[in-house]
């Protein structure tokens, strides 16, 4: 339960740990684009349902298999799929592109399904397999994926660590970045019918934090999220899983990677940490090289200006 920063993506050594953030997942991490440095971490390999999040995968995996010009007919099955979905209907015909805008802005699983049954060669069960093979050659090496959709399924299951990964390959697609980036948007059918998508992500709509990325929830699942933060030339990759209260966790995750929020709790007798954690984190700092002072076990001003020391060289 411990947040604990590291050094590079691919080590695990131990710089400085302090007490968990306020947040209510119990999986979440930051991962600077830049340096590839965890910024934040906390349970990074615990395995749980991605819900759909898992979108992100089946996107990357669609764009290797089908051209976004390619036109779709949607198969009878899809229309029993469980929401949350366009409500396609049989026979109907799409573009790859605007099926991948459900997708990611609509989180329709009507859709997803829809292109993992064509990328699949006709089989759902095909696609798995190359989602699969697709996080393996990424280095997620604690994922298994079932469906295209998210939806709840038996060993189903990822990290927040493989799917930072998973939205750091994402970068390499502009209309991928785009279209999580879209607040709304309408696709037409080839029929002419009209579908009206509203992006499930509400930070679209915070203009002092853009935080781009896919949403997820299922009642096993509870709230997730995976994507990007942009701030002041700076991009986080932010993964999150099993939360309760999702946009003040990524709020709380937003504000950290620039050093808001341990400031704010310092201000908060209420949410500082036990002594014997204040003493832990004095005595890091003094073996990190930056001077907390007495190690007494007080968040005083000598304290409060090594951790800002130690976060700016960091």
């Amino acid at each position: 339960s411990t947040g604990i920063l590291f050094s590079p993506l691919q080590g695990t050594s131990e710089l400085f740990a302090f007490s968990t953030l306020p947040i209510t997942a119990p999986s979440a991490i930051l991962i600077d684009h830049a340096t590839q440095r965890i910024i934040y971490a906390k349970t990074p390999h615990l395995k749980r349902a991605p819900a759909s999040t898992t979108k992100i995968l089946t996107a990357i995996v669609v764009l290797e298999h089908l051209p976004l010009g390619r036109v779709i007919t949607i198969p009878a099955f899809v229309e029993n799929i469980q929401p949350s979905k366009a409500y396609l209907k049989a026979g109907e015909q799409y573009r790859v592109r605007d099926l991948l805008r459900a997708v990611l802005i609509n989180s329709s699983n009507d859709a997803a399904e829809t292109l993992a049954f064509m990328a699949g060669g006709g089989s759902r069960s095909r696609f798995a397999q190359l989602m699969n093979r697709k996080a393996k050659s990424l280095g997620c090496s604690r994922s298994h994926f079932v469906n295209s959709s998210g939806l709840p399924a038996k060993n189903q299951y990822s990290t927040v660590y493989d799917l930072a990964l998973i939205m750091k390959e994402a970068q390499r697609y502009p209309f991928l970045v785009e279209t999580l980036g879209t607040r709304t948007t309408v696709i037409q059918s080839l029929g002419g019918r009209k579908i009206t998508l509203k992006n499930h992500n509400k930070m679209l709509w915070h203009k002092d934090r853009a935080v781009v990325g896919k949403t997820g929830w299922t009642r096993k699942a509870k709230y997730c999220f995976v994507g990007q933060i942009q701030s002041k030339g700076r991009q986080i990759f932010v993964s999150m899983l099993g939360s309760h209260r999702l946009w003040r966790d990524l709020k709380t995750l937003a504000d950290y990677q620039f050093g808001l929020s341990l400031l704010k709790r310092s201000r908060n007798h209420k949410t500082v940490p036990e002594k014997q954690e204040r003493v832990a984190i004095q005595l890091a700092l003094r073996r990190a090289g930056f001077d907390p002072g007495k190690i007494d076990g007080v968040f005083g001003p000598a304290t409060i200006r090594a951790v800002k020391k130690f976060q700016k060289a960091n």
